[in-house]
């Protein structure tokens, strides 16, 4: 696992320490008890590597598509694996706590993905609402906003060249750049290196936020939480998405990650799955 220090993270950075994953899918392929099992293992593995305390909080953001509704599916499913997780829902309505035996481990908060009309992604993060795909870009980044959440554009395999990257360039150097985030995720291919945008866009206080963004493919389950960005602060328990958005958002440098890109053999393997399943007409 690499370990992105570009802000430093570990006991003496800070009074606490938050671990997020910013780009969650739980998808109907999912064994939603290996889902979770490797979400508590993954975050605890981050926690040591960085030297963080064992309790450090993990917090899921959910991205879901217009086509998932796991996070509501959660609310009312209320348990799994015969009562050995349990889900409560936080007045705040926008985000959930995961219990493991009992024992409160995990807090998950809600978001959406959109797909635009250039064919590149927005998220909303800490956000409940559903909005509509194939829209302008500039209009789906300002109805996020509008709805409350933090828009993200992640990072695509192939998305961020040609026209669509001449899209992504208007957005870091316009004028709509204010709130605006990019996202980095672990299936990124690691011997490419970073895109361009990702240093561009820093150079314009636009921050990057990792996350795992896994593939609606069942092994790809315990993926999760194993891209986290680390913020600094805590988090209200009575409130935890509103409080989650104020630390990204009173963010004064880029957080510190960690996580680790995809070789190139699992890259190419989950690429050519994804396209003939795309072929076959499968999800």
């Amino acid at each position: 696992m690499n370990v992105d220090t570009t802000q430093p993270a570990g006991p003496g950075a800070s009074s606490s320490s938050i671990l997020i994953d910013a780009h969650v899918h739980l998808y109907d392929c999912y064994d939603r008890a290996v889902f979770f099992d490797a979400a508590l293992k993954n975050f605890a593995d981050a926690a040591r590597a960085l030297n963080l305390p064992d309790e450090t909080p993990g917090v899921l953001m959910f991205t879901e598509t217009v086509k998932d509704n796991a996070f509501q599916s959660l609310i009312e499913q209320g348990e799994l694996d015969g009562g050995r997780w349990r889900f409560r829902e936080i007045e705040e309505g926008l985000s959930l706590t995961a219990s493991l035996d009992g024992r409160d481990v995990l807090t998950l908060i809600a978001g959406r993905q959109i797909v635009t009309l250039e064919g590149l992604e927005v998220l909303a993060l800490c956000c409940g609402e559903l909005f509509k795909d194939g829209q302008p870009i500039e209009q789906s980044i300002a109805e996020v906003v509008k709805a409350g959440g933090l828009p993200v554009l992640p990072y695509g395999v192939g998305k961020w060249r040609g026209a669509r990257g001449k899209v992504l360039d208007r957005l870091i150097y316009g004028p709509q750049k204010a709130g605006l985030f990019l996202g980095d995720n672990a299936g990124r291919l690691a011997m490419a290196g970073e895109p361009t945008q990702f240093a561009q866009a820093q150079k314009h206080g636009i921050w990057t936020l990792h996350g795992t963004d896994p593939l609606p493919i069942a092994s790809q389950a315990d993926r999760v939480a194993r891209a986290v960005t680390i913020l600094e602060g805590d988090i209200d328990r009575q409130s935890p998405a509103a409080s989650v958005k104020i630390l990204i958002e009173a963010s004064d440098k880029q957080p510190g990650a960690y996580f680790s890109g995809s070789g190139i053999f699992s890259f190419l393997k989950l690429q050519i799955t994804m396209q003939v399943r795309k072929r076959l007409g499968k999800r």
